[in-house]
């Protein structure tokens, strides 16, 4: 029993090795065969690595701005896309409560910037000046030069990064003069790099200078809650919820929590990742269609060997297992080329995005991933030459010898 298991193991192995053999001598025949497998597979797990390296990255993000603090938004308002609708009287009702050790106001909107006599449309974000160093004490926004506002500060002004560095011909520094709406501004600060375009690109004012260049009376756009030690998070949103409600008289608001943002970044996320998926899948498809196609040509080409093998003994299964082996070498072959391009358009992907200013992609070789798709391929390779492989093994040995 033991010398007839040693038998089998040697036969599959010669039959492994013809295999491979076979997929050698037809290099070109093969190598058109398995690009669509290369192009799916690259496009999966590029897309595979680069979502992971910018959930990563938006996590790390939050981490850093913390996980103690809640979002009051108007209704149909997001954080990506703001609206006026709150006022300083919410501000005053929830200063009011205990859970919150700050209740930080702020107002959004689009200024024309000037300097250098160029102009530039920036969006502006305003918030209050009181205590300001302490509101901002356990966040990123970091000054790289000069100072935060002081309380009642009106006409001065904190840049980001790329606005002081690079949207202008020249740098601006601290204590120079830039134009805003046709008002001068000092610039009292500037921020260190935050890590995306939008954030870096910032233009900070004092609330109440905008909300009178604006006309927005008391309104606001958001409402930062930041939550005392030791109270729970989603305990302090209900309260203030129910608070806001009773004293407004209406719901016309939303209050959001980090779980909620992340949640809200990993939907749209995975909604991208299902149309670009769908792409990876035609790829697939035709990838398939070439391997069936390689596989019934190299049965047909064959079918004098199928009967040579068949009459000296060679059973179905060894037949079977022959062709089914070729066709997952494809598989391999295309997973091994498409890993290694997709992981270079993933890393090419996350330096251009810095090169761009965009600093939250961090793409990284995962070995899961890798060995997923690579059986993801190989099995695939061998699904697609099922049918052929088959074929060539229901042949009759009469049948062949005597075509």
């Amino acid at each position: 029993m033991k010398k007839e298991k040693t038998t089998q193991l040697a036969l599959y192995e010669d039959l492994v090795a013809i295999a491979w053999t076979n997929v050698w001598k037809r290099k070109l025949r093969n190598g058109l065969t398995i690009l669509g497998i290369v192009i799916a597979i690259t496009t999966i797990f590029s897309l595979i690595s680069i979502g992971n390296g910018l959930d990563e990255g938006i996590r790390k993000e939050f981490e850093e701005i913390g996980t103690n603090r809640i979002y009051v938004t108007s209704s149909g308002s997001s954080i990506t896309s703001l609206q006026a609708g709150l006022t300083e009287e919410d501000v005053k009702t929830l200063e009011s409560m205990n859970e919150f050790l700050w209740v930080t106001p702020y107002l959004q909107e689009k200024v024309t910037v000037e300097y250098a006599n160029k102009k530039k449309v920036l969006t502006v974000w305003a918030t209050t000046t009181e205590q300001l160093e302490e509101r901002w004490d356990d966040i990123n926004f970091e000054i790289e030069e000069g100072r935060v506002f002081v309380s009642g500060e009106k006409y001065s002004t904190i840049l980001g990064y790329k606005t002081a560095h690079e949207i202008f011909d020249r740098d601006i520094h601290v204590n120079e003069n830039i134009i805003i709406n046709d008002k001068r501004f000092k610039v009292v600060g500037i921020f260190e790099p935050i890590g995306n375009p939008e954030d870096d690109s910032v233009v900070e004012l004092p609330l109440d200078t905008v909300q009178e260049m604006f006309g927005k009376g008391d309104q606001v756009s958001i409402i930062e809650l930041v939550v005392k030690e030791g109270v729970d998070l989603d305990e302090a949103a209900k309260k203030a919820t129910k608070t806001l409600e009773r004293k407004r008289g209406n719901d016309l608001f939303e209050i959001v929590t980090p779980d909620q943002l992340l949640q809200q970044f990993s939907t749209i996320l995975k909604i991208i990742n299902v149309i670009l998926g769908a792409i990876a899948g035609i790829s697939l498809i035709v990838g398939g269609i070439g391997i069936m196609n390689s596989t019934y040509t190299s049965v047909l080409e064959r079918k004098k060997d199928i009967g040579i093998m068949k009459a000296i003994g060679a059973k179905n299964k060894y037949i079977l297992f022959l062709f089914l082996a070729e066709a997952g070498f494809l598989g391999f072959v295309g997973g091994v080329i498409g890993i290694a391009l997709g992981f270079m358009i993933a890393k090419m992907t996350q330096y251009g995005a810095a090169a761009a200013g965009f600093q939250l992609l961090a793409v990284e070789f995962n070995w899961k991933i890798m060995l997923f798709s690579l059986l993801f391929a190989v099995l695939f390779g061998i699904t697609a030459g099922a049918m052929p492989a088959r074929e060539a093994m229901k042949k009759q040995v009469v049948d062949v010898l005597r075509k």
